[in-house]
């Protein structure tokens, strides 16, 4: 047999090697065996590696539950006094036995180093392992009593008896009797003494520590679970719901953020748009209800702003952000946008929206989001905004188009570009092919602009629609702002600030061609303009603030700028001008509440206008009234200079300074704030026509008239002005075919965002309730008359499932006939609706898929346009329509009575021009 020590040749007989003396493996370990050292220093090495103490033991972690070592086998060592010990396998015993053992200090000196350092380096380790150990594991441990042997330290120091006694497994604590065998079990002493008192007070001391332990791991764990120490944890959605709201209903992100902070975790609140209302908590940002987070992480609470179009909804696919814009609690609307390069912009693709892109939902838009989508097609391609002007011109020549390119204002980023159309961008080709393209222009075009030559006369242009375009704040100037989350940029690609929502609209008059209209945009913004005559819903030719002009010659054949100094910026050098209302030009000079003007035949008397052809009486009771006042500043416009000349009121431009300053890289507009200046600068007596208005920059020409004009207030600052929306006008959103978005279908009407299933069931309850609407407005017959003689006429028939069709007849009078006797031509029609939804009025909306449109006609049924129905009930009041909804009841004889059974009418094209159905069969 050969030893595994040694590897010396062994008798099968032996029990321990003849050479080493090492135990074979055939020894039983439950066996005593005793040998003494001689104190020579190769035999001492032998007796430490031969008697059962291996590595293991030396550690301490040879011991089994009994006490003795792993092989049992006890060695008698001599000290330096001859006094004989008794060794078990313990570190500490090694350590004090080898020292001094023998004649030869070098060798036990060495074992002994080697043992400390196994021995200090597996405790380190262990202790390494035992740190990563769970609660529940080290609670057991500390639980079981049979594992209580006061066990040496790591430093070998007996920490169980502090008096010298040795305190090895199974024994009592007894000093060790020369020669003595430890056996498996036993302690060293008589039986009777390891059954006393001793142990049942150890027993008693163990219980309680366990007590204490588990006491303590509750309420550690209590504590950690509360997040008082450790990783903190999120409060669960059961645990949101239960908040009580400090003030109102709803539970608000700063009701949450306070829960959390109570917890100890630092937060931040963000706002985004939802379907909830504002101030609403919507949710987290980046965790999860429940979940345990980092001690020093911040949470992000996010609050809501009301419905919107988050942030970065351009430039996704439409499919991607349905349900989020579904969420909204709005009708969104998705239309085909074509775009002539899909390698950019792919099918499928958001390119634009309305409101536009990081904008909030207002009241302006009729709670409904359009949603621009592109498609591949033949039109005038979306993709056209921003490219660069001779480019453009060369793509739409070479598909056969007739291009036109005209200048108008632009940001900076989109001099020498395209940034409008018309037809709009995204529409289908023209029937006649002529597309005329405006590309951005600055400062230096101005003269040039509102330049136009007559018969060899440069006179100025008044219908200068190169002006047209929403004017709208900076979002962080106006209480209703844009996503917080914008940051800086706009929405149409530009570069300037984010827009909010407080805005006005810039439009050419059709009805007078030099004269220029303001229209209000924004329910929060003041009423623009003058009065309205209320009698024929059009713009009483008396009232002429609401329409605008660059010049003090208001008519048509004014002087062209520049070759006239009449104080007016547009005459000078730095590229700024003004836009002032006709009244203004006129002298503002107003009776009562009514403008003068030129109007013949009628004088004031008092402060009331009355009626005199002979015009000899003197007037009495006249007045001058600020009116409305726009400085309209381009791309590189000479600002400073407007400062320097004292145009602006001293106190106004100190204020603006101290703000943040105006965004020069787009145009803008200051608009005079009355509110800035006493009534008693606002409103003053009337002299004399040789007077100068004071309202108007003094005029040089007008004798005495230095320093009679008002200061301009407030400055410009990015606080104070609006800045130009350049894509405002880039989309015809009526004209636009409807796009089918996957995930689309449907419309949340709920305040509350929802789950995907709470989504599906709002679908399902949708088509459900559409069905409904659609069945109760089902006819075979429903008629419209657009013409008092019968000359014209048209039938529709109106299914449960939406759909309908009809054809239109129109007497062919080419021939002399009667309109009674007269042959009629058909031109059939056919289209369906796609969805129906009940008003709070007993009205019905219902929603026209252009798509599904066919009509023969060139409009004379009424549907050339099919997006918008409204569905009015029997017995409605004349007062709900307009005029010519009331012009197609009168033509039925019910101008009194109303509508005697339901009635569609077509309010895609406006008023008065779409289709006026009413049903007369069921």
């Amino acid at each position: 047999m050969l030893c595994q020590q040694c590897g010396a040749e062994n008798d099968d007989t032996n029990r321990f090697c003849d050479q080493c003396g090492h135990p074979l493996h055939d020894v039983d370990n439950g066996d005593d065996r005793t040998g003494d050292r001689t104190g020579e220093s190769g035999a001492v090495g032998t007796d430490v590696a031969g008697t059962g103490v291996d590595e293991t033991d030396v550690a301490g972690n040879g011991v089994d539950e009994t006490g003795t070592s792993e092989t049992g086998v006890t060695e008698n060592r001599t000290d330096e006094s001859g006094t004989a010990g008794t060794g078990t396998g313990e570190s500490d015993t090694v350590e004090s036995d080898t020292v001094g053992a023998g004649t030869d200090e070098s060798g036990p000196s060495e074992v002994t180093a080697d043992v400390d350092s196994k021995h200090r380096s597996e405790s380190e380790s262990s202790d390494e392992s035992r740190s990563d150990e769970s609660l529940s594991d080290t609670i057991a441990a500390i639980s079981d009593p049979d594992d209580q042997s006061g066990t040496d330290d790591q430093n070998g120091t007996d920490r169980s008896d502090q008096s010298g006694q040795s305190n090895q497994p199974g024994q009592s604590g007894q000093p060790d009797q020369p020669g003595r065998s430890d056996q498996p079990g036993q302690s060293g002493q008589p039986e009777s003494h390891t059954s006393g008192k001793p142990n049942r007070k150890l027993a008693i001391i163990i219980a309680a520590i366990v007590a204490a332990a588990l006491v303590i791991g509750s309420g550690l764990f209590a504590t950690y679970r509360a997040g008082v120490w450790g990783r903190k944890t999120i409060p669960t959605a059961q645990e949101i719901n239960e908040i009580t709201p400090r003030s109102g209903k709803k539970i608000t992100a700063a009701d949450v953020a306070k829960q959390l902070n109570d917890r100890g975790i630092d937060t931040t609140i963000t706002k985004v748009y939802s379907g909830k209302a504002s101030g609403t908590f919507v949710g987290f940002d980046g965790v999860r209800y429940g979940e345990s987070i980092k001690p020093t992480q911040t949470v992000t609470v996010t609050e809501s702003m009301g419905p919107g179009v988050p942030k970065g909804t351009v430039g996704q696919q439409a499919a991607k952000v349905s349900a989020t814009l579904k969420s909204m609690g709005a009708k969104v609307k998705y239309k085909q946008v074509i775009v002539t390069d899909t390698s950019k912009q792919k099918p499928g693709t958001v390119v634009a929206t309305l409101p536009s892109d990081g904008s909030a939902l207002t009241d302006d838009y009729d709670n409904t989001i359009e949603v621009g989508v592109a498609v591949e097609g033949d039109g005038v391609g979306y993709d056209l905004f921003g490219m660069d002007k001779n480019k453009a011109g060369e793509t739409l020549s070479a598909k056969g188009y007739t291009v036109t390119l005209k200048p108008k204002f632009s940001s900076r980023a989109h001099l020498g570009k395209i940034i409008d159309a018309d037809p709009a961008f995204g529409s289908t080709k023209p029937a006649d092919g002529n597309v005329t393209l405006y590309y951005g222009v600055d400062a230096s075009q101005t003269k040039t602009m509102f330049t136009q030559t007559l018969e060899g006369h440069k006179l100025v242009v008044n219908k200068p629609s190169f002006l047209d375009g929403r004017f709208c704040k900076a979002a962080d100037s106006a209480a209703d702002g844009a996503d917080s989350s914008a940051g800086s940029g706009s929405s149409d690609g530009s570069t300037g600030p984010v827009l909010s929502n407080d805005c006005f609209v810039l439009a050419t008059s059709q009805d007078d061609g030099y004269l220029y209209s303001v229209f209000p945009e924004s329910s929060g913004h003041k009423t623009l303009g003058g009065l309205v005559d209320t009698e024929d819903s059009g713009i009483d030719d008396s009232v002429r603030s609401d329409m605008l002009t660059a010049s003090r010659d208001f008519q048509a054949l004014g002087e062209a700028p520049g070759m006239v100094d009449d104080g007016l910026l547009i005459n000078g050098k730095t590229g700024a001008f003004e836009l002032f209302p006709l009244a203004s030009a006129e002298g503002d000079v107003y009776c009562g509440d009514a403008a003068v003007g030129d109007s013949g035949g009628v004088s004031c008397v008092n402060g009331q206008r009355v009626f005199d052809p002979t015009m000899l009486s003197k007037p009495t009771g006249l007045t001058r009234k600020m009116n409305d006042f726009f400085l309209y500043v381009p791309v590189n416009a000479d600002l400073k200079a407007v400062e320097d000349s004292g145009y602006f009121d001293a106190s106004a431009l100190a204020k603006a300074k101290k703000q943040q300053a105006v965004n020069t890289d787009r145009p803008f507009i200051v608009m005079r704030d009355k509110s800035l200046y006493d009534k008693s600068q606002t409103e003053i007596a009337y002299t004399s026509n040789a007077d100068s208005n004071p309202f108007l920059p003094a005029d040089p020409r007008v004798p005495n008239s230095s320093g009679t004009s008002l200061k301009m207030k407030p400055a410009p600052s990015n606080s104070t002005v609006y800045y130009l929306d350049e894509d405002y006008y880039a989309l015809d959103w009526d004209s636009l075919a409807d796009a089918n978005v996957a995930g689309a279908s449907g419309t949340s009407e709920s305040g509350d965002s929802a789950t995907s299933g709470a989504d599906d069931d709002s679908d399902d309850q949708d088509d459900a309730e559409s069905t409904k609407l659609f069945a109760e407005l089902a006819g075979s017959q429903y008629s419209y008359s657009p013409s008092a003689d019968g000359s014209m006429y048209s039938l529709m028939t109106l299914k449960s499932d939406g759909t309908f069709s009809g054809t239109t007849y129109a007497a062919d009078l080419s021939g002399g006939d009667s309109v009674a006797d007269a042959p009629r031509k058909q031109y059939p029609f056919s289209g369906r609706f796609s969805s129906a939804e009940r008003k709070s009025d007993g009205s019905i909306e219902l929603d026209c898929d252009a798509s599904a449109l066919k009509v023969t006609d060139e409009g004379e049924s009424g549907l050339k346009l099919c997006d918008e129905f409204i569905a009015y009930p029997a017995g409605t009041s004349l007062d709900s329509f307009d005029t010519s909804v009331q012009w197609a009841l009168q033509i039925r004889g019910e101008s009194t009575s109303g509508p005697k059974d339901w009635l569609l009418v077509n309010v895609s094209q406006g008023a008065g021009s779409g289709g006026v159905y009413e049903r007369t069969q069921k």
